[in-house]
């Protein structure tokens, strides 16, 4: 993986960028990459109405509020798994969450539910879709 998209990833850990931020110039790496046009001549080889992200909504007691909602841009999202060390990917399939579904989705411009998860034993609830 090439040095700028290195940094990149830094800049937001660091709170320097925003995911958002982060998707755009990742963006414009990869196009400049495909290309020998440099990237600041090159137009918005996506245009998009918006952006499309992946939220986690965990739930408890009556399910009315959520205690933990989690919104990750689709293409940090792409790029995060890439990074992301085998026994965490190992962990996330331990709870029957199959991340290589989810990413197969995700290339299939799916939209809504993905996942949901109820345990009323411990009165908890998690959903994992696409908006």
């Amino acid at each position: 993986m090439g040095d700028e998209k290195v940094r990149i990833l830094k800049m937001v850990e660091e709170g320097k960028l925003s995911p958002e931020e982060a998707v755009k110039l990742l963006e414009v790496l990869e196009v400049r990459s495909a290309s020998s046009v440099p990237a600041m001549v090159m137009p918005d080889p996506k245009p998009r109405r918006w952006m499309r992200f992946l939220k986690i909504r965990v739930y408890e007691g009556d399910f009315s509020k959520p205690k933990v909602n989690i919104a990750v841009p689709l293409g940090l999202l792409k790029l995060a798994t890439k990074f992301m060390p085998e026994d965490a990917k190992a962990q996330i399939n331990e709870h029957n969450i199959d991340l290589d579904e989810i990413l197969r989705a995700v290339d299939e411009n799916t939209q809504g539910k993905l996942l949901e998860v109820e345990d009323d034993e411990d009165k908890t609830r998690v959903e994992i879709f696409i908006e």
